[in-house]
């Protein structure tokens, strides 16, 4: 019975292929012949701008005349051509340009009377179906094996599929051919802008070789599908028997095969005997036979949609979110894992990513449903929108993206969503934290996007790829904040984890909201300030990244000033410690006055009453006027501002009240040093003010 059934299933595969063997056979050499109105009327393009290739044509044959005339002028060196020789051909090319077309044509015509004698070449045996090799391959098997077995049968569509799929690539082969000479033919003047010049003109003569075997190809392209016309006609009548009582339909098939496979490869046979024949070959073939399998394809969505909706609802409502509805529908949604399905069925817009035709109707139909009933969308399904382009993403929004968005952006697990719109490049949501707080996130990929120009941090999503998010509200601060730190060692490990590119034996304070408090294993110590909560500062300082791609502003370390002595005695004791402390200043110090040293200055005299005022560069911006800059032995930066000895009256002061002379205030000679300038002192960075953020561009 199943022997029958298969028999059954074998002759009508087959007779579907004879059948398409038939409908493409006869069709080419009669509509493609050595005329181009074929290529005229498929491709209407490439009359109209034949005109511009000749133009195009003219100014190539003139760039090369002129350039050719140029290298005269190098005399013997350059080789160049007689002048009047290349004006001559450059002329006769110019003439051909304009006539390149009609030539081409008379061409087409010498090799149009060899095609058409074997074209009516009359043949007896060869009027024929295809219909007739089933039945010839079916009696050959008969006389090998007994009866019809599955072997046979089998046998019989491997040897039909094979030599129709030889037959269907010789007819793409001509196809190639004619097409190949419909491009010479179109973008000659091109080929006869090349003659003018030696330089050149193997350039032209290699493609009126290219035009000979084209042509002789194109006659070929007869020869070869009548031969097997006839051969079909003349041996599948006799069952492939020779005259000499010899052979078999195996035999015939056989050669049949090696003739369409010799037809195939003429081209490189022509090549090899020095012709500049064209390559073409059964890439085509290949293709078709790709989208074929492509088209196939689409069946195993069936497939894949069967599997889904086929499965039993044994656990239902099983893992289905709590709000939900029970029964069939939430059992369905919690076997209805996140896929194409449901993606498709929630997205607004954009082009379909999932099955088509019958079966992707039926799977966005179920994919609403377990949508409705609590289904969530997995990483990878968000990513097939967010990661594309805008114009073909569309977009997800409502509850399905609200509980489904932490499956692709990780760092937003334990927070409720809410708003959330998903789209090509760009993620928005408003997340609410366990104590109240909220925020409002955009989220920017790193591939769509330019930097943005505010606060921002990096995070990674469930597909690798990066995105910029940048917060606002309340609760903005736990997007950006580091871990709080205790200043302990202990934490030296946590302080490389959060800050990759800090400095070994580094440890950190948490001072404050975006504040932190670095100290280096020399003990000296500087402010950290989070971009998010400030601006970045006009001090020195330097930008420090945390693991999350938020930036820091570490201040530069101020500098350390050792604590001089007062009183007179104090002299010798701070003119050494000075000397020892700045040790590239020259000048010799009578004494110093460290009373600003917490301030981030101190002054010294010097013997001729002068005297030199020393400000840290780390607290204070450069003057504007003259100045030097002193580098102290511990490395830090001074900026030294010189003062000329001066003489001012001060008042006189008792008990903290001047003292009079009669009506005027009693004033005393002070010898003092007068500055003409002096350094402004670094502010505190400025706190931002949320007031909205840009969204970045797009990158083009």
């Amino acid at each position: 019975m199943l022997d029958w059934v298969f028999e059954g299933i074998v002759n009508w595969i087959s007779s579907i292929i004879s059948q398409m063997m038939d409908a493409v056979s006869g069709l080419f050499l009669q509509a493609l012949g050595t005329d181009m109105t074929a290529m005229e009327e498929y491709f209407p393009f490439v009359s109209k701008a034949f005109t511009v290739l000749q133009y195009t044509a003219w100014a190539v044959l003139f760039l090369i005349t002129v350039w050719q005339l140029f290298r005269v002028f190098g005399g013997p060196i350059t080789e160049a051509e007689n002048p009047w020789t290349l004006l001559a051909r450059s002329g006769v090319f110019a003439l051909l340009i304009g006539y390149a077309k009609p030539i081409f044509m008379l061409t087409l015509d010498i090799a149009r009377a060899p095609y058409t004698a074997l074209m009516e070449l009359g043949m007896s045996g060869e009027d024929f179906t295809f219909a007739g090799v089933e039945q010839s391959l079916t009696n050959g098997l008969t006389t090998i094996i007994a009866a019809a077995s599955v072997v046979g049968l089998l046998l019989l569509i491997i040897l039909e599929i094979s030599l129709g799929w030889n037959y269907f690539k010789l007819l793409i082969e001509t196809v190639e051919r004619y097409i190949v000479v419909g491009v010479l033919c179109y973008t000659s003047p091109l080929a006869f802008s090349m003659g003018a010049s030696k330089a050149t003109v193997q350039i032209f003569k290699s493609w009126c070789r290219m035009v000979g075997s084209q042509l002789l190809l194109l006659v070929m392209n007869v020869w070869f599908l009548r031969a097997f016309n006839s051969s079909m006609g003349q041996f599948i009548g006799n069952g492939g028997a020779l005259s000499s009582g010899q052979g078999s339909i195996f035999l015939w098939l056989f050669c049949a095969l090696a003739f369409l496979k010799t037809a195939q490869k003429f081209d490189s046979y022509l090549t090899s005997l020095g012709l500049n024949a064209a390559q073409t070959g059964s890439g085509m073939g290949m293709e078709l036979l790709i989208a074929a399998r492509t088209i196939g394809g689409y069946g195993g969505g069936v497939r894949s949609a069967g599997s889904v909706f086929g499965r039993g609802s044994a656990a239902a409502g099983a893992g289905v979110p709590a709000g939900t509805s029970g029964g069939f529908a939430a059992g369905f949604a919690s076997k209805f894992k996140g896929n194409s399905y449901v993606r498709d069925a929630v997205v607004n817009g954009g082009v379909r990513m999932g099955a088509g035709g019958g079966a992707g109707f039926v799977g966005r139909a179920f994919g609403g449903i377990a949508a409705r009933n609590g289904a969530v969308l997995t990483g990878d399904s968000i990513a097939s929108v967010a990661a594309r382009n805008p114009d073909m993403s569309g977009s997800i929004a409502g509850e399905i993206a609200d509980r489904s968005l932490s499956n692709y952006m990780p760092q937003l697990s334990g927070y409720q969503l809410s708003g959330t719109q998903i789209s090509g490049g760009r993620v928005s949501t408003e997340a609410l934290s366990a104590d109240g707080k909220e925020a409002g996130l955009e989220l920017y990929s790193a591939d769509q996007f330019e930097k943005p120009d505010g606060p921002h941090a990096v995070v990674t999503a469930s597909d690798g790829s990066r995105w910029y998010q940048v917060a606002s509200g309340t609760g903005a601060g736990a997007f950006y904040d580091a871990p709080v730190f205790s200043g302990s060692a202990d934490e030296m490990e946590a302080v490389a984890a959060a800050f990759p590119g800090v400095t070994e034996g580094t440890t950190l304070w948490t001072v404050g909201d975006g504040m932190l408090e670095a100290y280096d294993t020399d003990g000296g110590s500087s402010m950290w300030y989070n971009s998010a909560y400030y601006e970045e500062p006009e001090a020195p300082h330097t930008v420090m990244q945390s693991a999350n791609g938020v930036d820091w502003y570490a201040m530069q370390p101020h500098a350390e000033t050792p604590e001089f002595e007062s009183g007179d005695s104090a002299g010798r004791y701070n003119q050494a410690a000075f000397q020892a402390f700045m040790p590239g200043y020259t000048e010799t110090v009578s004494s110093v006055d460290g009373s600003g040293r917490t301030e981030g200055h101190f002054e010294v005299r010097h013997e001729n009453g002068s005297g030199t005022t020393f400000y840290d560069t780390a607290q204070y911006a450069a003057p504007k006027g003259d100045y030097q800059v002193f580098e102290d032995s511990h490395g830090g930066q001074w900026y030294a501002i010189h003062g000329e000895a001066a003489v001012e009256r001060r008042p006189v002061y008792e008990n903290g009240k001047p003292v009079y002379d009669g009506n005027n205030v009693r004033t005393e000679t002070v010898e003092t040093v007068r500055y003409k300038v002096m350094p402004s002192r670094f502010g505190r960075p400025k706190g931002r003010t949320d007031s909205g953020n840009k969204p970045p561009r797009r990158k083009r």
